[in-house]
């Protein structure tokens, strides 16, 4: 009888650690965007708002999100395209694109940059809002892609002499 006391004992154990390990294979939420790098048809590279970080994650292959009103395979998606993704260890597991979002990133971040781009920022037609992240170099712009592409803001920026990663 104790024989089997124990077993069921050790059962309802292992099956709880189970449960628990499951748990603690807990969700992370990423923010950033699409990077500029490839990496087959398997992996994409987001670069994290924040950090001067730029982490390679893993995709399902047949995953894809509506992008200009279109399914759009993850690995198709434009550099520079703002994004939320959960990630299950390195993999993403849901990913939501918003673009009319983008972040731009810095090389140097010199003495009077932050009055010099919060001004040339102000004065694009299109940009609605932007955040500086000063410890990053970066920058996070809510803008209407119906009034300035991408491509241009991230010109004009270059433009006014700022240097870009």
């Amino acid at each position: 009888m104790n024989k089997i006391l124990n077993v069921i004992k050790v059962t309802v154990l292992i099956f709880g650690l189970s449960i628990a390990n499951i748990y603690a294979q807990e969700t992370e939420k990423v923010i950033g965007t699409v990077g500029g790098e490839k990496l087959g048809d398997d992996g994409i590279v987001i670069c994290v708002l924040g950090t001067q970080a730029c982490m390679p994650v893993q995709i399902d292959k047949t995953m894809t999100v509506k992008y200009n009103g279109k399914d759009t395979k993850l690995t198709d998606l434009p550099f520079a395209l703002f994004l939320e993704a959960e990630l299950n260890g390195n993999k993403i597991t849901t990913l939501k694109i918003d673009e009319r979002k983008t972040v731009i990133c810095f090389a140097e971040h010199k003495d009077g940059d932050d009055e010099k781009l919060t001004a040339l920022l102000k004065g694009i037609t299109g940009v609605k809002s932007f955040k500086l992240y000063r410890k990053s170099n970066q920058v996070l712009i809510e803008y209407n892609p119906k009034q300035i592409a991408y491509s241009e803001l991230e010109a004009k920026v270059k433009n006014a002499g700022f240097i870009l990663e």
